[in-house]
């Protein structure tokens, strides 16, 4: 009872949301229009002026901010969906499909819960699909009676986008389940045998590179970081056959083009948050490189150049969007 209602106090402080202004492309750039974090607050908790705040008597805490923003302004204090993926995967040891809850739900029984599920974009989504070794089913049964009623509709239709652009099974295996009769959990339990194995798995997880977060706080507008989603995006297309990595390269990421109107002053290259643009030195002088797979689609390279030279677009057409490619 004491543990549930300090849950229940943490849930309702309305501070669970931390947002770091030098990764808002409107603080970046003050004629930068973007306005997704806005659009998805139906609380009207957000506020951009001199800087990016969140009004905690407003914020209901479904996390949209979080999955809208493309360059990672807003973060989860105290999440970490490796590890969340991690302790997942090691329940699967044991059941074949576990359940993942919200913990504002403290009376359901998941193997793991984590913040309002909000936060799931299309990319974790995708991770959580390549990610997991078996079916997996989250439990949206609470949300009806909750404030954020509306995130199951949002997951339901993030899912049947994923899948309309990439044909991936993924309601086959990330299942979403709104009815409560139709959950099935099944407590861990670990014989002798089945107890090593797990400890294994464990240690495994704990020291694979696919898991292992080594991001830093940034607190410079000069300093590159890659918006966590891109990152999981990453990894998991690396995971995948040539096929379904097309699919992803068309529809997740981006193509660069620059047109003869550059005057190489190479401004873009400072203003992209994620490091997606480069100089490189030749024969012939200083080349501009693009990396599709740093480029989160902000377009505010694009927003911020004088001459308008710079393009952005939906869709890499190459090979290898993890190599630097040149824009001339």
């Amino acid at each position: 009872m004491l543990k549930e209602k300090i849950i229940d106090k943490t849930l309702r402080a309305g501070d669970s949301i931390e947002t770091e202004r030098s990764r808002c492309l409107r603080m970046r750039f003050n004629r930068n229009e973007c306005g997704r974090c806005l659009e998805q607050c139906d609380a009207g908790a957000i506020g951009i002026y001199e800087d990016v705040k969140i009004n905690t008597d407003k914020c209901t805490e479904c996390m949209l901010c979080v999955s809208a923003c493309p360059s990672g302004c807003f973060e989860i204090i105290g999440l970490d969906f490796y590890s969340l993926t991690g302790r997942l995967r090691k329940v699967q040891t044991s059941v074949q499909s576990p359940v993942l809850g919200c913990l504002s739900d403290v009376k359901k029984t998941a193997h793991e819960k984590t913040f309002c599920l909000g936060f799931l974009s299309e990319e974790h989504i995708i991770a959580l699909y390549v990610f997991l070794h078996d079916p997996m089913q989250i439990d949206l049964s609470g949300c009806t009676d909750c404030r954020n009623s509306f995130i199951a509709g949002t997951l339901e239709s993030r899912v049947a986008a994923i899948e309309e652009k990439t044909s991936l099974p993924v309601s086959e295996k990330i299942m979403l389940i709104r009815n409560k009769a139709e959950i099935d959990f099944h407590a861990v339990s670990y014989d002798r045998r089945g107890f090593f194995s797990a400890l294994k798995n464990a240690t495994f997880l704990k020291a694979s590179v696919l898991f292992e977060n080594n991001s830093e706080p940034v607190l410079s507008y000069s300093a590159k970081k890659l918006p966590f989603k891109r990152e999981l995006l990453n990894r998991a297309a690396k995971l995948l056959p040539e096929e379904a990595q097309r699919a992803l390269f068309e529809n997740y990421y981006y193509d660069a083009k620059i047109t003869g109107d550059c005057n190489n002053c190479f401004a873009c290259i400072g203003m992209c948050p994620s490091g997606a643009l480069k100089i490189e030195e030749n024969d012939s002088g200083r080349e501009l490189f693009f990396s599709s797979s740093l480029c989160s689609g902000c377009g505010l390279c694009e927003n911020f150049c004088i001459t308008r030279a710079v393009g952005i677009k939906k869709g890499f057409p190459g090979k290898n969007p993890f190599e630097f490619i040149s824009l001339k």
